[in-house]
């Protein structure tokens, strides 16, 4: 990992906008004064005439319209920001070139009555993109262009080399804001835009979502005027928070955006007087840095500083449609009275016979499968049916009275039976049966307050895992044209777009099999997203045995993602119902072995968990949740829900023995949560994530890493067997 600023800096630019003078300051909220001058850097200068801004992990720099070979066009250049540099706006340079004018008018000549319309570029960088805007008294044109630094082949290649939009050829994805015009000011903060009206008082808060066609669209999350804001009042983002100064009073406040507020502004949270610097003349422009690992938290066990300076490799292997009680419900029996709780120590929550569903005027009780033993008379295959598990099925499940989701309601967890119309959704795997997963969890860590992101199938609650949201759909499309055109279309970017972004680019995809000729995660959630990818794709995929070489040999990247076999003549590996569970069992020992006799082992951090329930019986009642994005809702299904508790294990040898982890807040672990620790891990700030409400504010596991040295041993476990996988070749 690059880790190259300290924690939590941000810096911010001040431009003189009469000469090339520039002078920078660190914002520190907590310090007796917020301005500390980056003294090391003097005075700077920089072409006033040059726009800037942050897009991601990088400065993106371009002049007003000049022409080169007779061509009208704007000079670009995006570097590395380094404020350690004497002159931190020339830091490395990545790309640089020449913008033809009309890669952004497209075939018009002018879109308004404005003589100088074009003589400067609005661009405003949003999430991983880039918006143009070309507004006018009567029209808010706009184009949104993919954002790609191509950090692996600096030189000239255009960072925004084509649009996002899929309005088609001849539009050139061009289209219009219905209520933004020349003279309203865009400020992106996170998932959100906020829009401040000519007279500085009148504000909207928009969502932003790159899969629409209109990015900002109706409705307006929110809209009003400031009581203390007006058109004296400059306005800077900084970070995830806004600096409200007042150059010709020489006073500042820094409030924290809040949508649910009527006036959106909390605070200030601080207030008092601007250097001297930063008069009427002044613009300044606001840089969030990549935080540089704390040497005095480093030391200490369950702090993300201890994570990132322990940990150098993440994999992460999510498995399919199987509950907590179903698999992992009769880890301890006697409540974990000597296990190592993080977070909260009530007694660890497993599974129950006493807990049942009613099956007609029949109670069905939690039962052990075969009495949670091993044979070889039988296959290791409950439920041998797939259950329902779209999110109309998963409500049911979860509601007796699937009306009560409508009226706020817990859910009561008594209609799996009612839903599937079979007993065997009740039916549970003992550590016997299951020896290698509930192994792991034993040896090492599991959550019994992980939860399914939404009541729902594989796609949906997949996304939310790799992209914050479930990208306002429900079900799945996984398959037929929806299958093979969807990278055709834009969508809510993954994490891999985002770390991509930011420089980031030591990770790769781990495939088990082919999914109607395509790797599935590569399908759903990185094609079509990062254009230099999809060029070159093989250089970041590979299959499964490729995986357990690179982790013998020590060659993993620092995040490896793992795909299991969903369905293959060998046998499906994802402990999917209706297949046998011995091979899923074989390949999980093997990924483990491979990582444990490795020669990073030490620096190695494994996380299991499953996507969904799948419809299988769990008896905790998930909670309600925060929405991923403002405007979601399908089939009068809001995404407030988490579904149904999953596995979910963690291993490395930092983590101690018998330990049962849970978020200790008020909002417990789902499949963002793993989102929310990767992105911390890699140093990405959490303000420019743009994957969702619910993964900013998604808690992260890296408490579970308490152990003061890295245990020395390293457990063997031996896989299951039953009628279709014996214990000798026999048969």
């Amino acid at each position: 990992m690059d880790v190259r600023y300290d924690s939590g800096e941000v810096v911010l630019v001040c431009r003189n906008r009469h000469d090339d003078r520039c002078l920078f300051y660190r914002l520190d909220p907590h310090a007796d004064d917020p301005f500390i001058p980056l003294h090391e850097t003097g005075g700077a200068s920089f072409d006033r005439h040059w726009r800037m801004a942050r897009v991601r992990g990088y400065l993106l720099q371009w002049g007003p319209l000049g022409e080169r070979d007779g061509v009208s066009g704007y000079p670009y250049a995006l570097r590395e920001f380094d404020p350690s540099l004497a002159n931190p706006l020339l830091g490395p340079l990545v790309q640089g070139g020449f913008w033809e004018q009309n890669k952004f008018l497209g075939h018009r000549t002018h879109y308004g009555d404005d003589p100088d319309e074009g003589q400067q570029l609005d661009l405003v960088p949003v999430g991983s993109f880039v918006l143009c805007l070309i507004p006018t008294r009567g029209r808010g044109t706009f184009e949104l262009w993919n954002f790609d630094p191509r950090p692996d082949a600096p030189g000239s290649e255009d960072p925004i080399p084509e649009p996002y939009s899929a309005q088609g050829e001849f539009t050139r994805g061009q289209g219009a804001f219905p209520l933004i015009r020349k003279g309203h000011t865009l400020l992106p903060m996170g998932d959100y835009v906020l829009e401040r009206l000519p007279g500085g008082r009148r504000f909207r808060l928009w969502s932003f979502d790159p899969q629409l066609d209109n990015p900002l669209s109706l409705p307006v999350i929110r809209e009003g005027s400031w009581n203390e804001i007006d058109d004296g009042h400059e306005l800077t983002v900084v970070g995830n928070q806004l600096l409200d100064w007042c150059p010709g009073h020489g006073r500042y406040r820094l409030w924290t955006l809040d949508p649910d507020l009527e006036e959106l502004l909390a605070g200030p949270v601080r207030e008092g007087r601007l250097p001297a610097a930063m008069g009427p003349d002044s613009e300044l422009v606001a840089f969030e840095a990549s935080p540089r690992i704390d040497s005095g938290k480093a030391v200490i066990p369950g702090t993300m500083d201890f994570m990132r300076s322990r940990i150098r490799h993440v994999v992460y292997y999510m498995l399919e449609s199987r509950s907590f009680d179903n698999v992992c419900g009769w880890l301890y029996e006697n409540g974990g009275r000597d296990c190592h709780f993080i977070g909260r120590t009530d007694p660890f929550d497993g599974a129950t016979t006493e807990d049942f569903n009613w099956h007609g005027d029949r109670k069905v009780h939690v039962s052990q499968f075969h009495d949670g033993v091993l044979s070889e008379e039988w296959d290791l295959d409950t439920p041998g049916q797939d259950p329902f598990h779209h999110t109309s099925d998963s409500l049911q499940q979860m509601f007796s009275d699937i009306s009560g989701y409508w009226r706020g309601e817990p859910p009561d967890m008594q209609g799996f039976i009612l839903n599937t119309a079979d007993d065997q959704v009740m039916q549970t795997l003992s550590p016997e049966q299951l020896p290698v997963l509930n192994g792991l969890a034993r040896h090492f860590a599991v959550s019994d307050e992980w939860f399914s992101s939404i009541p729902g199938g594989t796609d949906v609650n997949r996304a939310f895992s790799l992209t914050g949201s479930a990208f306002n759909r429900l079900g799945t499309w996984e398959g037929g044209n929806a299958y093979q055109y969807w990278p055709c279309y834009p969508r809510r970017q993954s994490i891999w777009k985002l770390l991509w972004s930011h420089g980031i680019t030591d990770w790769k995809i781990y495939n088990a099999v082919l999914w109607q000729d395509a790797v599935f995660t590569r399908q759903l959630f990185l094609r079509g997203q990062v254009p230099s990818l999809d060029a070159e794709p093989s250089r970041y995929l590979a299959d499964i045995e490729q995986f357990k070489t690179d982790a013998r040999r020590g060659e993993l990247p620092a995040f490896s993602y793992l795909e299991p076999a969903w369905i293959a003549p060998s046998g499906s590996t994802s402990y999917h119902p209706g297949s046998d569970l011995v091979p899923a069992e074989r390949t999980l020992n093997e990924i483990y072995e491979a990582l444990r006799d490795g020669p990073a082992w030490e620096n190695t951090l494994l996380v299991i968990t499953f996507d969904k329930n799948g419809g299988t019986y769990d008896h905790v009642s998930p909670p309600y949740a925060r929405k991923p994005w403002p405007n979601d809702g399908v089939d009068g299904f809001r995404y407030d829900l988490m579904g149904p508790r999953v596995p979910a294990i963690m291993v490395s040898p930092w983590i101690r023995e018998r330990s049962v982890i849970r978020s200790g807040g008020t909002v417990p672990f789902d499949s963002t949560s793993f989102g929310a620790t990767l992105l911390q891990w890699f140093g990405v700030p959490r303000c420019s994530w743009c994957l969702g409400d619910r993964m900013v504010h998604a808690p992260s596991f890296e408490s579970v890493l308490q152990a003061d040295e890295p245990r020395q041993d390293g457990p063997s476990f031996t896989p299951p067997y039953d009628q279709s996988n014996p214990r000798s070749p026999h048969r």
